[in-house]
């Protein structure tokens, strides 16, 4: 059985981020998907995939993927996309 410290340090080390850092990313790439792939409102989004609030999904949105989630969408659904544009 390995303590919290030893898996912190186990993951970083297999992985390259932190267990936070990697679980953050899973929500982001499925929200990118969501955006794209649904209607639905971004704030459904952020509780569907596990952020406890709108603000941190916007900010670690941004973060990431350097625009917030809904500007995302709009160039991501514009017609005149360049192609390989605003990919997850």
């Amino acid at each position: 059985r390995l303590s919290p410290a030893a898996f912190s340090r186990f993951f970083r080390r297999a992985v390259g981020k932190t267990f936070q850092s990697y679980l953050t990313d899973l929500r982001l790439s499925e929200a990118c998907r969501q955006l794209l792939e649904t209607g639905r409102t971004i704030t459904e989004i952020a509780f569907d995939v596990g952020f406890g609030n709108l603000s941190n999904f916007n900010r670690s949105f941004r973060i990431s993927r350097g625009m917030a989630p809904g500007e995302f969408r709009r160039q991501a659904l514009a017609p005149t996309q360049a192609p390989g544009r605003n990919r997850c």
